[in-house]
């Protein structure tokens, strides 16, 4: 916004999501105001969006913060996780003796790529090369990072490794997979007023038989989406922002970024 403009609630805030279960869910209980122009994007280009619309608040990646330190940060509302739960799951082939490759199916994004060579290199003690898999189906005799509703969909997720269970036990905080951001302060700041008038994890809670029976997966993913639904957060407290800042230093460990940075939390 070019100064001096003053936001109204009769303009529209554009809203750019990643098409995933998990802004389905967090998208039937934010105010209607704010659903009057929604776009969706691959979790990968959603920041690029942010650079066409400059005044729009998207959900993205955490980790894509590592190249958009510019951006401003929601205090109120973004998706974190701590248990089997996940937006990502590993698969990996039965009593395979060494693993060297992985490869990348799914919603891919930046927290997947940089995540999975953390994990392997703190739990496991070994190096991965990660691929992105550009099959159109995938190969048996292969190691998968699946993001996105492709668990939910073609893979068996509950016998999977969670990538965000993982995270959460070795920073011992929630893993907050995406938050709300905007290149644009004043946007980010009318976005939390109208988000801070639901008590939004009570809600979902409160309704997520029925959320879950909207969702476009398979009858025995809803009833895992229900079953775990206490594992998933959707609001932001004081808790996730430390969860946030660690993730962080947890790259900034790793040799991945130079610096650490403070995230601009509104």
């Amino acid at each position: 916004m070019h100064a001096g403009y003053v936001w109204s609630m009769g303009d529209s805030m554009k809203l750019i999501f990643p098409k995933n279960i998990f802004s389905s869910i967090l998208n039937s209980v934010i105010p209607d105001e704010l659903k009057k122009e929604i776009l969706f994007n691959e979790s990968s280009l959603i920041c690029k969006s942010l650079e066409y619309h400059t005044s729009a608040v998207a959900m993205i990646p955490t980790l894509d913060l590592v190249n958009h330190k510019n951006l401003f940060v929601s205090q109120k509302i973004g998706i974190s996780f701590d248990g089997v739960l996940s937006n990502a799951y590993f698969y990996f082939i039965e009593k395979e003796k060494s693993m060297q490759k992985l490869f990348l199916r799914g919603d891919v994004s930046i927290n997947e790529i940089l995540l999975s060579k953390i994990i392997f290199k703190e739990l496991y003690s070994s190096p991965v090369d990660i691929t992105l898999d550009t099959n159109k189906t995938p190969e048996t005799n292969r190691d998968y990072i699946i993001a996105g509703d492709e668990n939910f969909c073609l893979w068996n997720y509950q016998s999977s490794i969670s990538i965000a269970d993982e995270v959460s036990n070795l920073i011992d905080l929630p893993y907050v997979n995406f938050v709300f951001a905007s290149p644009d302060k004043d946007s980010l700041i009318e976005f939390n007023k109208q988000v801070a008038a639901i008590n939004i994890d009570k809600s979902i809670e409160e309704n997520i038989g029925n959320i879950s029976a909207n969702l476009d997966i398979p009858t025995r993913a809803k009833e895992f989406v229900k079953e775990n639904i206490d594992s998933i957060y959707f609001e932001m407290t004081g808790n996730e922002e430390d969860a946030l800042n660690e993730l962080i230093k947890l790259v900034f460990y790793h040799g991945i970024i130079n610096d650490i940075f403070d995230v601009k939390f509104v």
